[in-house]
């Protein structure tokens, strides 16, 4: 039953953790393990210099850069995480989300690739004409893009009643949202409901990691951006304090998330 929901957790967070190890193999550093999901590795394998993983607990993921435990890269290695400019741990934090945000064209073009062209009246008998690989790159632009635009009208459009927490979603409201659409998708055959719902997913996951608050990508760019400002290298100190305050707002948007979803179990 919740293979689908699963399915997309674990494609989503793959697309956003490839971001970041293609990013840091462009920038110089190593990475020494790329995981799906946390706790106990069910299955690995070591390709390209990196351990490849699939953990227990699907829902996260990350990669361990080379030397990321050595703040000041003691073992003096060249493809350390801390041995790069500020700017290229920017670039590696910022392409996580990058690449959530830009699923929607690969997506959009796989699932239109091959399929039969719509609203298009086929005779009997005859074979209906089906999307290339040039109409889909076409069409995908375009279903991406409107669904930019279509996000940007509703975040600009004011309000009727105030937010809540019930405006907040957890792990319940995703699964939720993952039923509906693909309920929505068999019912109809257009499993074009189905795609718009990873869309928004992974758009959504994107967004949130781009917000300056320190633990996630957002505040990683924000660090990396003060110090090549600056020029000045922050302490390892001043870097713990502010993760610990990051971890306390994540921390608090959890408890949000956890509380929406039991209003949402329990019909608070």
């Amino acid at each position: 039953i919740m293979l689908t929901f699963l399915g997309i957790i674990v494609l989503v967070i793959f697309v956003h953790e490839l971001g970041h190890y293609l990013a840091a193999r462009a920038m110089g550093v190593a990475v020494d393990s790329f995981s799906i999901g946390f706790g106990k590795v069910l299955l690995k394998k070591k390709m390209w210099g990196t351990e490849w993983r699939l953990s227990l607990l699907p829902f996260g993921g990350y990669i361990m850069p080379r030397g990321e435990q050595d703040y000041y890269n003691k073992e003096d290695d060249p493809e350390s995480f801390w041995a790069v400019a500020p700017w290229r741990r920017g670039v590696i934090a910022v392409m996580g989300p990058v690449f959530n945000l830009l699923l929607p064209w690969p997506l959009y073009f796989m699932f239109l690739v091959g399929q039969p062209f719509p609203d298009v009246v086929v005779p009997d008998g005859a074979e209906p004409a089906r999307i290339g690989v040039m109409d889909a790159a076409y069409y995908s632009h375009k279903i991406s893009t409107n669904f930019y635009k279509k996000i940007w009208t509703a975040v600009n459009t004011p309000r009727e009643q105030p937010m809540s927490i019930k405006d907040v979603g957890g792990p319940v409201a995703v699964y939720e949202f993952t039923e509906n659409a693909k309920k929505r998708s068999q019912e109809t055959g257009d499993w074009g409901f189905l795609v718009d719902w990873i869309v928004f997913f992974s758009i959504n996951l994107g967004v949130i990691n781009l917000l300056p608050i320190p633990v996630l990508d957002g505040g990683h760019i924000a660090m990396a951006g003060y110090e090549t400002a600056t020029r000045r290298k922050l302490s390892i100190l001043a870097r713990r304090r502010l993760n610990y305050v990051g971890l306390y707002l994540v921390g608090a948007i959890f408890v949000l998330a956890i509380l929406s979803d039991a209003s949402r179990l329990f019909g608070i």
